[in-house]
C-alpha cells in the first residue's frame, strides 16, 4: 500500500480524481440576466452530467489500486480520457441549452468548465508515469 502511494502516477490520477470532483463545487458557466442576477449553471443541476462526472470520479480512483497491473491501469486512463471528452462536450452543449431562449447581459464560461481539461492534463501525466516505470522494468529485466 505504501508503494502505491510514493508512484508519481498515484499522485497524477488522485489529483486527476481531485479536478473533476472540484466540478461538482464550481459553477461551470455563469450569466447575468439585465436585471443584474447572476445565475450558474453547475454539474449538479443535470442528472447526466452529475452521472458522468461521479463516473470520472472514480474510475482515475480505482486505477490507483491497480498500480501492479499496469496494462490494466493504461485502460483505466484512456477510458477516462475518452469520457472526459465527452463530459467536455457535454457541458458545453447544457451550456449552450442553458442560455438558449433568454437574454443575458454577460455570460461566461466559469471555473468549473476548467476542471475537466486540468483533469485531462493529470490524466496524461499519469499515463507517461506508467510508460516510464514500464521501460525502467523493461531495462531492469534486460540487465539481468
Amino acid at each position: 500500500m505504501i508503494y502505491m502511494i510514493q508512484r508519481i502516477q498515484s499522485l497524477w490520477l488522485l489529483l486527476a480524481a481531485t479536478a473533476t470532483a472540484a466540478t461538482f463545487f464550481l459553477p461551470v458557466y455563469r450569466a447575468t440576466t439585465q436585471a443584474g442576477v447572476q445565475q450558474n449553471l453547475l454539474v449538479g443541476s443535470n442528472f447526466l452530467l452529475m452521472l458522468v462526472g461521479a463516473f470520472l470520479v472514480v474510475v482515475p480512483f480505482v486505477a490507483i489500486f491497480f498500480f501492479k497491473k499496469r496494462p490494466q491501469q493504461k485502460q483505466f486512463i484512456w477510458l477516462s480520457l475518452l469520457v472526459q471528452l465527452v463530459f467536455i462536450v457535454l457541458i458545453w452543449t447544457e451550456a449552450t441549452r442553458f442560455t438558449t431562449g433568454q437574454e443575458f447581459k454577460q455570460e461566461s464560461y466559469f471555473f468549473g468548465a476548467i476542471m475537466p481539461v486540468v483533469s485531462i492534463v493529470f490524466l496524461v501525466l499519469a499515463y507517461r508515469g506508467i510508460r516510464h516505470d514500464e521501460k525502467l522494468l523493461k531495462e531492469m529485466d534486460r540487465l539481468r
